[in-house]
């Protein structure tokens, strides 16, 4: 990538990224994915790989690895006597 991304570009990707993490997540787990607002520009296992790859198609881009899985934690109140 020839240019850090502005702030307001970045914002409008991680807008994208939030609208699609459902499906990234179903089709991508645990590759690296390299995306702009248009979409996805390169994915794979290997880093240097898609760095290489998004290069190569001279847009802006950011990098994000998709998790293989989510999950939360809920704390419940325990009294001891």
């Amino acid at each position: 990538m020839s240019r850090t991304p502005s702030p307001e570009e970045s914002r409008e990707m991680l807008k994208w990224l939030n609208r699609n993490r459902d499906r990234l997540k179903k089709q991508y787990a645990h590759q690296y994915v390299a995306y702009n607002t248009n979409g996805i520009i390169a994915n794979g296992e290997n880093l240097d790989e898609v760095l290489d790859l998004a290069e190569a198609s001279r847009e802006l881009f950011l990098i994000y690895l998709v998790p293989e899985y989510t999950g939360c934690v809920q704390f419940v109140g325990v009294r001891f006597r």
